[in-house]
């Protein structure tokens, strides 16, 4: 340990510790975050902490916060120096106005310029938040459809299957219910649609072999649709079933809707694909053997163990009672 009258000796080290990392015995904590998503041309405060755990202190040098990749810089701010075993927290503000909507990786790297020789130059930048949202003014509507077997296990021919639909409007913008469907699913070859289908807002219905949502969702809001299908009993073993439904939505307000997402299974790591299932082997009773002696049902049983019982009860009685006797005679 070096004293405090003694010189330190050592290179500085410029850090950027984890949200909620303990910095000083007076339990002050790493602040790594960022105020959230946002409408498309608002604001995101983004707060960071740098640390010097080394007792050697550090020259001037520069912090810069990035979205979706270093190339990216939001903010840089320049720090004149930074003494051994101190940290210091910057805000940066970030304008998206001009940001394409989508979802980001928000990150900040210190010492940008490479001016500080550092004892370890691997801790320089760090992700504070994996998914923010800049959300666009319109309506943005996303589609994630899941199958499930109602009597569990493996789906076979005659079973029914719950097909789940969420649809959520991730934009800014309300989308309206207007003269079309929302949300259509055209059944795929092997199965049936039944008579249920049902949604949390809006109607669902099927139209023949189609599925058909008709609805509004607010910004934010989210609908679930759940409706069920029969799989035709000649469905061959091993066939695999797959469909998609599809979302539509006027996205410029000129009263057509012109725009339209596929549903996704999120179950798989792939973006809008197909939910699917695969059919397994119809479960066959086995036949009982002609020409086979036949064994007494379970009803006989019991009779037959009753008689049994009733018989030893019988015999231990005489016993019990002839044993008396032997006992009274002088």
């Amino acid at each position: 340990m070096v004293r405090a009258d003694e010189p330190c000796g050592l290179l500085p080290d410029l850090w950027l510790p984890p949200h909620g990392t303990p910095l000083s015995a007076l339990g002050d904590l790493s602040v790594q975050a960022t105020t959230g998503g946002v409408c498309q041309g608002g604001t995101v405060t983004i707060t960071v902490t740098v640390m010097n755990p080394s007792c050697g202190d550090a020259g001037p040098f520069d912090v810069t916060v990035w979205y979706g990749g270093t190339s990216n810089v939001i903010e840089t701010k320049r720090v004149a120096g930074l003494p051994g075993c101190e940290y210091v927290v910057l805000t940066f503000t970030w304008d998206t106005t001009a940001v394409p909507p989508g979802e980001y990786e928000i990150g900040a790297c210190v010492d940008t310029g490479h001016e500080v020789i550092e004892l370890n130059e691997t801790n320089n930048c760090l992700v504070i938040d994996r998914r923010l949202w800049i959300h666009p003014n319109e309506p943005l509507i996303e589609v994630e459809k899941v199958a499930v077997d109602t009597d569990g296990g493996a789906v076979r021919p005659g079973d029914t299957v719950r097909y789940e639909v969420v649809l959520r409007n991730e934009g800014c913008s309300d989308m309206p219910d207007g003269p079309d469907h929302e949300f259509t699913d055209v059944l795929p070859s092997g199965v049936s649609a039944t008579t249920y289908a049902t949604a949390t807002s809006g109607v669902a219905a099927f139209e023949g072999e189609t599925l058909v949502w008709d609805g509004g969702l607010r910004a934010g809001e989210t609908v679930t649709i759940k409706y069920r299908v029969t799989v035709d009993a000649d469905v061959e073993p091993g066939t695999p079933i797959c469909n998609q439904g599809f979302a539509h939505w006027d996205s410029d307000g000129d009263g057509t809707k012109d725009a339209h997402e596929p549903s996704d299974d999120p179950t798989t790591p792939e973006e809008d694909d197909p939910t699917c299932f695969v059919v397994d082997e119809r479960l066959v009773l086995p036949v009982p053997v002609s020409g086979t002696i036949d064994a007494p049902t379970l009803s006989e049983w019991g009779t037959i163990a009753l008689a049994c019982l009733f018989v030893l009860a019988f015999v231990w009685r005489i016993t019990r009672a002839a044993a008396v006797l032997a006992e009274r005679r002088p």
